[in-house]
């Protein structure tokens, strides 16, 4: 692998002028939101990540029949609970 060339950039956002590390420590909330550009619209589907998650065999029980009763799967009836504790609010 001998002439491949790597190159490192710097990290997209931030500025190209000088950061003093004084000011930094002492305001760097400040200095953080100047960096950040504003996110993308949304346009596409956010992508899946898998959780696996090891439970007791009553709390799975319990929760099967919870989504049975209300018709719903046991993965929907699990994601709208941790959306509704996790999920950011806007």
């Amino acid at each position: 692998m001998a002439g491949k060339k790597v190159s490192f950039s710097r990290k997209p956002g931030i500025a190209d002028k000088p950061v003093d590390v004084e000011d930094w420590v002492t305001n760097r909330e400040a200095l953080v939101e100047e960096e950040q550009p504003l996110p993308p619209p949304k346009t596409e589907p956010e992508k899946i990540k898998r959780l696996t998650l090891d439970i007791p065999e009553s709390l799975h029980k319990a929760i099967k029949l919870k989504a049975t009763n209300e018709g719903v799967t046991m993965v929907e009836l699990l994601r709208q609970l941790l959306e509704e504790h996790y999920a950011p609010k806007d």
